[in-house]
């Protein structure tokens, strides 16, 4: 009986055996084998107590983990009690097929931690919402990690509940069912992208995550948000383009507090990233709604437009009172707006005060005349500043 593994066997390496099972063969003694080098061997890993052969299972997919039951009686219905269940809709025929292996293993499985699931691009009209019962359940499994990736050209619904277990979530191109408040007491890590908010007019969702310790936000779709609670260390990333009016004016209230009641909800935390887009969007939209103070945070990612507009931080500097630490990432855009390198001369309150390490990351090729332009605006005016770092790096 030919037995071949993923590659990902051979980090069992590191009990010292030589666990290469692509040409071993079963015989008689189940803890003895023949090895590719037709010596009989001892089958040390299957002496090995079911919680860490479950545990050695979780690094593998679903599919691989399978595969372990035809190495013998003692491997049979282990994978059947593997933490992890990853799933590509790729490897069956339709989404029919996915849909029934999920519930049944749902009824199989003893004990499962996460569940990973990938809905590959397919040519097939089926509707995504086929995915929407079984993965209601499945959250109401308690499981701690729940991923799922959506790449086809609508989103899957998916109705997201209070859970007292999770602790990772990870959305993309999903489009969430209606929902008032999530209290996720254990969550540590949130990631959404793409991920479409349902319509509540006027009034916010709202989330509770005492214990989130990293936020990631891009490409989302909605309206109102507010993060009721998050962990002090909290660390977040920021890259939203709304669809905002081409023109905003004073009297669009919704469209003008957008960014400033999104931003409002970091204004605590200690680590943020802001995207280009989002700070462009902080330029429009400035005039008519300053930035949030940001007291609590000390350091600041950004990423920034060597051949757009400048002003955009001094605008965002001024709204971190107490940074540190600056890390800018300077790019080439090319959106049509307006030109306009030259930086303010209203000098921020942490340029005075506390601005202590900027670093700048700039490619190959770049404008040097307006990176060597930021370089003087952070020599000449951070009285605090005590180093000054610049890289580059190569674009593909």
């Amino acid at each position: 009986m030919s037995v071949r593994l993923s590659d990902r066997i051979k980090t069992l390496e590191l009990w010292g055996q030589d666990l290469s099972l692509s040409s071993s063969l079963l015989k008689g003694d189940e803890s003895r084998i023949i090895s590719s080098r037709g010596k009989e061997e001892e089958d040390r890993i299957s002496l090995l107590p079911e919680s860490l052969l479950c545990h050695i299972l979780s690094f593998l997919t679903t599919k691989e983990a399978v595969c372990t039951s035809v190495l013998s009686s003692r491997w049979r219905n282990l994978w059947k009690w593997a933490p992890t269940l990853e799933l590509e809709t790729a490897d069956f025929t339709n989404d029919e097929a996915c849909v029934d292996f999920i519930y049944q293993k749902l009824q199989t499985f003893q004990t499962l931690r996460e569940f990973n699931l990938c809905i590959n691009f397919s040519k097939s009209k089926t509707d995504a919402s086929l995915y929407e019962p079984c993965l209601g359940k499945l959250i109401n499994r308690k499981i701690q990690r729940l991923v799922v990736d959506c790449y086809r050209d609508i989103e899957i619904p998916l109705t997201l509940t209070s859970c007292e277990s999770l602790v990772c979530v990870s959305l993309y191109s999903v489009k969430l069912n209606a929902f008032e408040s999530l209290f996720l007491p254990c969550l540590k890590i949130m990631y959404l992208e793409d991920v479409v908010f349902p319509p509540r007019g006027d009034n916010n969702w709202f989330l509770d995550t005492p214990r989130l310790e990293y936020l990631t936000l891009i490409d989302n779709q909605f309206k109102g948000f507010k993060i009721v609670a998050m962990s002090d260390s909290v660390k977040v990333d920021v890259d939203v383009d709304f669809e905002l009016k081409t023109q905003v004016t004073q009297h669009d209230m919704t469209e003008r507090n957008i960014v400033y009641d999104l931003l409002k909800n970091f204004s605590a935390v200690g680590v943020l990233t802001l995207s280009w887009q989002t700070l462009k969007l902080i330029y429009r939209l400035q005039q008519m709604n300053p930035l949030p103070k940001f007291h609590g945070l000390t350091r600041l990612r950004a990423i920034i437009s060597l051949n757009a507009s400048l002003e955009v931080l001094p605008i965002v500097l001024e709204s971190c009172p107490n940074l540190k630490h600056l890390s800018l990432e300077l790019v080439k855009d090319d959106d049509p707006e307006a030109v306009v390198t030259k930086i303010s001369d209203v000098l921020s309150f942490c340029l005075v005060s506390s601005l202590e390490y900027v670093e700048m990351e700039s490619p190959v090729v770049t404008d040097e005349a307006t990176e060597e332009k930021l370089v003087r605006y952070f020599l000449e005016n951070a009285r605090s500043l005590k180093k000054l770092s610049r890289s580059s790096f190569v674009t593909v």
